[in-house]
């Protein structure tokens, strides 16, 4: 059986729903933007799908060459969080909680932290492409220069994600980091990166089911949407003391 053809078919729908906005998900979350946060917070029990979690593949929960690796490979606990470089609450988590979890659990080897792409439209697919592009740049340090990047662009989220010329935004916000404009270029134009942001992003919305983002999968256990800081520790702890 031919599988090239079906995941060109399925690639090609996913960038026409990117490129003309007609991903359900996508509206929900620029919606978002304008809201406060804060007041759409669930609790704890509500965040964590224990259903999902059943019918999951794990398999998709293991390490992979593709993966920019924060922290400690022996950290007792793993943390990976699908999300789209678009994407509000990603951006509130980012600038609420991930320094701080970083600090307490990352740095001090208790945390293994791994961010995956979950590109929601054209914007989101640009930005992770120009950002693995320049972190691989940095050879040895390309996953400090990873997370620093993803950080820049989820700070600046406003000032590209929802506007126009988002290309000429990136470009000019890569631009700061040492990325030539040659570079970024020949970066948008790779259509290998393209499709394998692509191809990660269709399997792992098969394989573990996911409807919205950000969606944190701490070791065994699912929470999906915003989590603020205090919620995601009382995970982790609970965790490291079973």
């Amino acid at each position: 059986m031919n599988n090239n053809g079906g995941v060109k078919k399925l690639l090609a729908i996913l960038v026409i729903a990117m490129t003309v906005g007609i991903v359900a998900i996508v509206v929900k979350n620029y919606q978002a933007k304008n809201r406060n946060l804060k007041s759409e917070e669930k609790s704890l029990s509500q965040e964590t799908v224990d259903e999902a979690a059943k019918e999951i593949d794990k398999s998709f929960l293991t390490i992979n060459s593709d993966d920019f690796v924060l922290g400690d490979l022996n950290a007792p606990i793993t943390i990976i969080e699908y999300a789209s470089l678009s994407c509000p609450h990603c951006a509130s988590f980012y600038r609420e909680a991930f320094e701080k979890l970083r600090s307490e659990y990352i740095d001090v080897n208790k945390v293994k932290f791994i961010y995956r792409d979950f590109p929601l439209n054209q914007q989101a697919l640009v930005a992770s492409m120009s950002a693995i592009c320049r972190a691989k740049d940095e050879g040895s340090d390309k996953v400090v220069a990873y997370y620093a990047i993803v950080k820049a662009l989820f700070k600046s989220q406003e000032t590209w994600a929802f506007d126009q010329k988002y290309v000429e935004k990136l470009q000019s916000i890569l631009s700061l980091d040492g990325m030539s404009s040659s570079r970024f270029k020949s970066c948008l134009d790779d259509k290998k990166l393209q499709d394998k942001i692509l191809e990660n992003r269709i399997a792992a919305s098969n394989a573990l089911k996911i409807s919205s983002t950000p969606t944190f999968y701490i070791n065994d256990e699912v929470v999906e949407g915003y989590v603020d800081y205090e919620s995601i520790k009382k995970i982790i702890d609970k965790k490291l003391n079973q």
